[in-house]
């Protein structure tokens, strides 16, 4: 089983000889434990919030560029960015437990293990759900308006992770707290080996195939569209189907290669840990278990990190109507907070005023209150203060 939790190196192996390539691991496990990791879940969380933001607009589905193919890809990448929410939160677990023991405990055990095999799987498959609609797209691009739509992907996501739900259901029951740390029980060790070889067939190497292949035929039918398009427009008579075409082949170009450079990024960033880890099952023998390779697959496993929090920078980097809509949406979000800031301003100024508007009209009652004032005499003049009826008579 590709342990996530327990993810510390036994040094006591090393003889007196390597101390200072001790000393040099000492270090680097220092900052990948306890600096790399959260550094990772602060960066992940942030841009994996704004993506749901982004794709979870209901307005952004209605807007021009969003309809056809392109819309219907949406429901991944939102569902995606959740599961990849829940990953980081659970690599925050593992980074807080260098100091407080909040994994290694029952039920919590089960749990956080469980939601990594979920995780990876929705990570692997999701990629594979959208590299197979752009191909869709790419290959038959006057039939993907009447075949793909936003609800068919959102029902698609969602199987996805129901069947994620069910056939990780068994791995809860394999695990538990072994020598304080969460791990497969003794009895049961058989069955989680051969269940991990099948995860890696799974997880691994069937989605990274059908990707490679899939990203290939894209990259040779996107050189061919610019013909295709050409021999189209030729044909085409009408000025407005032209245009229209054009905008519609453009917007589907540009999705294309993001989620191209998306899937690309996915096998660059797995693809070391996938390959010596099934290495690792595969040949399980002694001789290929040395030191020096399970170090190598625990720095890549660190490194498969990565692909769950590089997908918003992606989206900056290369999806033009992604940073338009989280723009959008940054000046809607400035806009009322100036808003309410100016309001919360008059609020207090309106109160001041009031404040001052009831003192004078205090003073001013008193005042008015004398309605036969007393005869004040100055100087051998007679002054008397006269009230004035509200009718304008006086009294």
């Amino acid at each position: 089983m590709h342990s996530f939790i327990n993810l510390t190196l036994n040094d006591s192996s090393l003889t007196s000889h390597l101390n200072k390539s001790t000393h040099d691991f000492n270090l680097l496990n220092f900052f990948f434990n306890h600096i790399y990791l959260l550094l990772l879940v602060i960066i992940g969380c942030i841009g994996n919030s704004f993506v749901i933001i982004v794709f979870g607009q209901r307005a952004l589905r209605t807007t021009i560029g969003s309809i056809g193919s392109n819309m219907s890809v949406y429901p991944f990448l939102f569902y995606m960015a959740i599961s990849d929410t829940i990953y980081l939160s659970i690599l925050f677990c593992l980074w807080l437990s260098n100091y407080i023991n909040i994994l290694h405990r029952p039920i919590i055990c089960q749990l956080t293990l469980y939601l990594t095999y979920v995780c990876n799987f929705i990570n692997a498959y999701y990629t594979v759900s959208f590299t197979a609609q752009r191909l869709f797209a790419v290959v038959q691009p006057f039939r993907v308006s009447l075949v793909l739509s936003w609800y068919r992907s959102k029902c698609l996501a969602l199987c996805i992770i129901i069947f994620a739900c069910l056939i990780y259901s068994y791995l809860p029951f394999l695990v538990g707290i072994v020598n304080g740390q969460c791990y497969s029980l003794e009895h049961l060790r058989w069955i989680n080996k051969l269940m991990d070889i099948i995860d890696c067939i799974i997880v691994f190497l069937i989605p990274y195939i059908m990707i490679i292949t899939m990203n290939t035929i894209i990259l040779i039918s996107l050189r061919r569209m610019k013909h295709i398009q050409h021999e189209y427009l030729f044909q085409n008579n009408s000025q407005l189907n032209k245009i229209r075409e054009i905008t519609r082949r453009n917007a589907s170009r540009k999705m294309t290669k993001l989620l191209l450079t998306v899937s690309t990024s996915y096998l660059i960033v797995c693809g070391p840990y996938a390959c010596i880890h099934t290495w690792r099952l595969l040949y399980n023998d002694e001789k290929f278990q040395t030191k020096l390779l399970r170090q190598l697959e625990y720095y890549f496993h660190l490194i498969y990190h990565i692909s769950f929090a590089m997908n918003f920078y992606i989206y900056i980097v290369f999806g033009s109507k992604f940073r338009h809509e989280l723009k959008r949406f940054l000046n809607k979000c400035q806009i009322n907070f100036n808003h309410c800031f100016q309001n919360d301003s008059f609020d207090e100024q309106d109160t001041s005023t009031n404040q001052n508007n009831s003192s004078t009209f205090e003073q001013f009652q008193l005042i008015n209150q004398n309605t036969l004032c007393p005869t004040l005499t100055t100087a051998g003049f007679t002054f008397q203060y006269k009230w004035k009826h509200p009718k304008g008579s006086y009294i």
